[in-house]
């Protein structure tokens, strides 16, 4: 190490715990703070952005408890859980609203034949919409499935889904995807027709050769010839905290 370099270091030290003094602060205490940062930066660089966002969201948890002291993770947990509330409430509320606009008509026994082979032909080809929730954990589509419109979300974990594995039925097909905290990665074929919306509030995205990363990144990207495709997939991405990932195999 250079002679000049090492005094910069020396009075820049110096200067740091006159300023914490002034303060009536150690620097003894930020020490713990300043490894989980170093380590955020660290993990941001090798390309790891959820331990990147992970290491970040303890070094606020820490500086916060220690300079406002306030629990930033139990103020983080809180509003976890409010959340979730909100949307139970508000998806209860719905059901409600359908149960009370339900009408029951009386068939006759003519009708009820007319239904029964509708009812085995469905059974055999189901066209309805997929919907899955998960609060914590991993939702994967890695392996051979027939692609229909469908609506993930996932509160804390990663969601993978490959596209190229996929049998991808005639016409537009719609897929959101949508996340708490965690990652989202989409793989797709380079011949299939995307329509793409990613988003988060903090965190990033990257859609094939674009990327954008920080407060409210989004990306929004159309293949071209996506309109006159006879097969084309429209994808929604969204995170509040994380990262969300189109790439193309």
């Amino acid at each position: 190490m250079k002679k000049q370099t090492l005094i910069g270091i020396i009075i820049a030290i110096i200067g740091l715990n006159l300023l914490f003094n002034s303060f009536h602060l150690s620097m003894g205490s930020l020490i713990g703070p300043l490894i989980f940062i170093l380590l955020a930066i660290f993990f941001y660089q090798k390309g790891h952005r959820f331990l990147s966002l992970l290491f970040f969201i303890i070094f606020l948890t820490v500086v916060f408890d220690f300079i406002f002291s306030i629990n930033f993770f139990s103020l983080f947990i809180a509003g976890v859980a409010i959340y979730f509330g909100v949307r139970l409430l508000r998806s209860n509320n719905k059901d409600n609203q359908k149960n009370i606009y339900e009408t029951k008509w009386e068939t006759d026994e003519n009708d009820q034949k007319e239904e029964e082979p509708r009812q085995e032909h469905s059974a055999f080809h189901n066209d309805a919409p997929i919907i899955r929730r998960s609060i914590i954990g991993e939702v994967d589509y890695r392996e051979s499935f027939e692609l229909r419109d469908m609506t993930v979300w996932n509160g804390i974990g990663e969601v993978r889904l490959d596209l190229s594995r996929a049998i991808i039925p005639e016409g537009e097909t719609v897929v959101i995807v949508q996340g708490f905290i965690g990652e989202v990665q989409v793989y797709i074929p380079d011949d299939l027709a995307v329509s793409v919306q990613a988003s988060t509030i903090l965190g990033e995205v990257a859609v094939l050769h674009e990327r954008h990363s920080g407060i409210n990144p989004n990306l929004s990207i159309t293949t071209k010839g996506y309109k006159e495709s006879s097969r084309r997939v429209k994808l929604i991405l969204s995170t509040s905290i994380g990262e969300v990932k189109v790439r193309s195999l």
